[in-house]
């Protein structure tokens, strides 16, 4: 009896990390699309100065969670964003509006189906 409650309270805990997990990569991706959209609402207003700060701002928070992010996640996932943050960062040098504005929408989207592959959800699990 000793054995399954320790391997329950073991499974317990591995959910509750799961779900940690889960939601802190929601937390942390939402935030950074937001202030890419902020950035790209800038990059619209011609503010390309301000809008390449703020990109970098939350490029430097990515690179912060380096550790996590390549021991919770894949890392070609974590790759590619890294490649689109830098893609993103020298079209705004370049002030070339139409490639930065599909680049920073593909960033925004790898940041989202890259929260999307750590919830919960039947898919994932299946």
């Amino acid at each position: 009896m000793k054995r399954l409650s320790i391997a329950a309270a073991l499974l317990l805990v591995l959910l509750g990390a799961s779900l940690a997990n889960g939601w802190y990569a929601q937390n942390m991706t939402s935030a950074m699309r937001e202030n890419l959209r902020q950035a790209q609402t800038l990059a619209g207003r011609e503010e390309w100065d301000k809008a390449e700060a703020l990109t970098r701002r939350v490029y430097e928070n990515w690179q912060k969670q380096h550790f996590y992010l390549h021991t919770t996640m894949r890392h070609s996932d974590t790759d590619q964003v890294l490649r689109g943050f830098r893609t993103v960062l020298e079209y705004l040098q370049l002030q070339e509006p139409d490639q930065y504005n599909a680049a920073n929408a593909d960033l925004m989207a790898q940041l989202e189906l890259l929260a999307e592959m750590e919830q919960a959800t039947l898919t994932n699990v299946l």
